[in-house]
C-alpha cells in the first residue's frame, strides 16, 4: 500500500488525498482482476443488458495473488476461483473502451468506485485509515475535489455489499451435497445460466 500522505490517519494530510484526481490512464482497468460480488454483477447486467455469464469469469489461484485463506476464494470441484469481471485478450477488461473509458461507468463495481483508496472504518462509520492503493502504476494528479463524505459512504457500500457475498460465500463453500461448478454458483447466487 503506498502512502504519500504520511501516516494515512485522519490526523494526517487529508487535503491531499481529497484532492487526488483521476488522469485516465486505465493502468487500474487493465492490470488487475476486478473482484465483483453478486449485487455489482445485477447492476451491470440490468444496466447494459447482458447476461452475467458473458462478463463474470472465475480467476484461478495461480493467476491471482490473494491470500490463500482469503474469504473471496469460492470452491470448485476443479479448484477454487475468485469471481472478477471478465478480460479481453492482453488484460484489459471487457468494458474498457480504445479510449480507455470505462463504457459501464454508471453502472460499474463497487470496488472501482472506491480505487484508488484503500480506505477502513471504524466501529462508528468514522474514517480510520486511508491510502492510496499500490496495486497498479497510477499516474494521477493531485488536483481534485473529492468529499470524505463520499470517500465514507462508498466505503461503507462495499463492505456492506461485501460482507453479504462473503457471507453467501462461505454458505456455497461448506455445502457438501451436490457437484459445485462456476454455473452452479451462479445459480446460488440468483443468475439464469
Amino acid at each position: 500500500m503506498a502512502n504519500p500522505c504520511g501516516d494515512g490517519t485522519p490526523d494526517g494530510d487529508w487535503q491531499r488525498y481529497l484532492n487526488f484526481r483521476c488522469t485516465g490512464c486505465g493502468n487500474c482497468c487493465r492490470r488487475t482482476h476486478v473482484l465483483v460480488t453478486d449485487e455489482d454483477l445485477r447492476r451491470i447486467e440490468r444496466g447494459v443488458g447482458l447476461p452475467v455469464a458473458d462478463f463474470v469469469h472465475f480467476v484461478p489461484e495461480a493467476d491471482l495473488k490473494l491470500e490463500k485463506r482469503s474469504a473471496w476464494w469460492v470452491r470448485f470441484d476443479s479448484g477454487r476461483g475468485a469471481m472478477a469481471l471478465r478480460h479481453r485478450p492482453g488484460g484489459a477488461c471487457m468494458f474498457l473502451d480504445e479510449e480507455q473509458r470505462c463504457t459501464i461507468y454508471e453502472h460499474r463495481p463497487v470496488t472501482c468506485r472506491e480505487h484508488p483508496f484503500e480506505v477502513e472504518l471504524s466501529d462508528t462509520g468514522a474514517l480510520n485509515f486511508i491510502a492510496l492503493s499500490d496495486i497498479v502504476e497510477c499516474p494521477h494528479d493531485w488536483d481534485g475535489n473529492i468529499s470524505r463524505r463520499d470517500v465514507i459512504k462508498t466505503s461503507r457500500w462495499n463492505e456492506k455489499q461485501s460482507d453479504v457475498f462473503l457471507d453467501d460465500v462461505g454458505r456455497w463453500n461448506r455445502r457438501r451435497k451436490g457437484r459445485k461448478t462456476r454455473p452452479g454458483f451462479l445459480r446460488y447466487l440468483g443468475f439464469d445460466v
